[in-house]
């Protein structure tokens, strides 16, 4: 048997045509005498389920953990991988769809909102972490005109290796296509952006653990900054998020997810937040489901069949377009694709709430988020103005065929 969980997207069409049968079922129904009950083979999750030895102690017969997501923190790999469970994991599937959060976050929070000193306004990003994610953000920012500077421990380690030195002796070279990325290291790269975005996997042991990446003196302070996070919230601590050189802040991911801290919902220096949905775009989770399936297909010796091209309808901007009023604006445009506006209000109104409910209130919002396109879905129409349409094609829409 076969047990997904039921808000995997298309879980029911992408799994039901395998042989061994799939059963669907909420996260909170998924635990190791359920499915040792129903004689599991193989599991579908999300980050909402941890698989751990304990799972697998009450579920023995699993041979296959598959996570529709692009972390694996919530999966004990070790114990996995001492047992013999084959694992899969969706990554990469959804980094288009967080550097389009990112980029719109900047160009509606920064570029039109700006700041008091105009610090941000006219310093680098710095982004930290280069994998899947980092990749696609560092370049869409560069795309809209941003300076941006990256930070990879892991990557610079392996760099430093091969003698690869950038000019000024901080940072390494890194192949990245055609180009070397220079990486800086991250005190350097903190003191040097006024912006700082992190994208990196939750890692607590080995020689780059991500836990508290941003702490309370680490790394040394410089502001003043605003800083993003979309990655996992104990990247940044929730305690370093008072440091004195953290003027404002992002936050799609929490520390306490997935109950957040009331305080944070209400402090005045939160310009953004969101329930851990910058990844949540149609083409991601299709994205990840269809990786799932592949690797699952892989894993049963059966052929792969589906592939979701089938819901992926074509969209179009016009000037004139559902939602946007006559001589709108470009903010207008980018939130009618990426609701930033809409997740800030929703998640702001489980301040209200006590811890437990918050923490349904939440995981409600994630479960229940209507899944948006990403830019390249959409075509532009002639009668959109030229400053808003160049933007939304440096973001990936295409001219009206």
């Amino acid at each position: 048997m076969i047990v997904v969980d039921d808000a995997v997207a298309f879980g029911e069409a992408a799994f039901a045509g395998f042989e061994a049968g799939v059963l669907r079922l909420p996260s909170r129904e998924i635990d190791g005498p359920r499915l040792r009950a129903v004689g599991a083979s193989a599991l579908i999750v999300r980050s909402v389920t941890r698989v751990d030895a304990a799972l697998l102690d009450a579920a023995p017969g699993l041979r296959f953990v598959g996570t529709a997501t692009a972390g694996m923190d919530h999966l004990e790999l070790g114990v996995l991988r001492a047992r013999g469970v084959e694992v899969a994991s969706a990554a990469g599937c959804n980094a288009r769809a967080v550097a389009e959060w990112v980029a719109v976050a900047l160009l509606t929070q920064v570029r039109e909102r700006g700041d008091e000193r105009g610090v941000w306004a006219s310093g680098p990003v710095g982004v930290v972490g280069f994998g899947n994610v980092g990749r696609q953000v560092c370049a869409l920012l560069r795309r809209l005109g941003f300076e941006v500077w990256a930070c990879d421990p892991a990557l610079a380690r392996d760099g430093a290796r091969d003698g690869a030195r950038d000019g000024d002796g901080v940072g390494v070279g890194v192949s990245a296509g055609p180009q070397r990325e220079p990486l800086l290291d991250l005190d350097t790269l903190w003191a040097r952006c006024p912006i700082v975005s992190f994208h990196v996997p939750l890692t607590r042991a080995g020689p780059d653990p991500t836990y508290g990446l941003l702490d309370l003196d680490s790394p040394a302070p410089a502001g003043p900054k605003l800083i993003l996070n979309t990655s996992r919230g104990p990247v940044v601590r929730d305690r370093a998020l008072d440091r004195p050189d953290i003027d404002a802040m992002i936050l799609d991911v929490w520390e306490r997810e997935p109950s957040p801290s009331a305080a944070r919902l209400g402090d005045p220096r939160l310009r953004l937040a969101s329930p851990h949905v910058a990844g949540y775009s149609l083409e991601a989770k299709i994205a990840a489901t269809r990786m799932i399936h592949e690797a699952l297909a892989r894993h049963l010796g059966q052929p792969a069949r589906w592939v979701g091209a089938e819901v992926l309808a074509p969209a179009r901007f016009s000037g004139s377009g559902p939602g946007l009023a006559q001589g709108a604006g470009l903010s207008a445009y980018l939130h009618a694709v990426v609701d930033q506006p809409g997740d800030d209000a929703r998640i702001r109104a489980l301040a209200s709430l006590e811890p437990q409910a918050r923490g349904r209130g939440f995981e409600a919002l994630r479960r229940g988020y209507a899944l948006r396109r990403e830019f390249g879905a959409y075509a532009l129409s002639a009668d959109l103005p030229a400053p808003i349409a160049r933007i939304l094609a440096l973001l990936g829409s295409r001219p009206t065929d």
